[in-house]
């Protein structure tokens, strides 16, 4: 089931956006929207964007029953299907995974917003020119 879903995703990144975005980052010096440019818009979207995307995913996917995992202690959870019989675990043993998935879902939480700093940072230090743009 999570393949289905996986392989239309997959496909259209690497033959529809990826070129696309790959594209735009050679010309990215030559757009202006006033408020930012071009040259903006691929190094955030790189260094904030993606790091926030996988946090975000992995909450979307695991975060809320990881919650629930450590506020009640148990896993698997009371009325969670299981692929195959499971034993209990209680207490700290429980927690483990769920704490581990939390402290990733922080840590790409945190390479994001040191992401805001080095795009600033790159930002400042690069200098582009619009001298060999061609009119787009």
């Amino acid at each position: 089931m999570h393949l289905a879903c996986t392989i239309p995703v997959i496909l259209i990144a690497k033959l529809w956006f990826l070129p696309w975005f790959n594209e735009y980052a050679d010309n990215a010096h030559c757009y202006d929207y006033d408020y930012f440019t071009g040259t903006q818009v691929v190094l955030y979207s790189i260094f904030i964007g993606i790091p926030i995307s996988f946090a975000l995913l992995i909450f979307a996917i695991e975060g809320t029953s990881s919650l629930r995992v450590i506020r009640l202690g148990q896993n698997p959870l009371p009325g969670e299907k299981v692929f195959r019989p499971t034993k209990y675990s209680y207490g700290f043993r429980a927690r483990v995974k769920p704490v581990a998935v939390l402290l990733l879902i922080a840590g790409m939480t945190g390479v994001g917003v040191k992401g805001i700093f080095t795009a600033d940072k790159v930002l400042i230090d690069s200098d582009y020119s619009h001298n060999q743009c061609v009119e787009l």
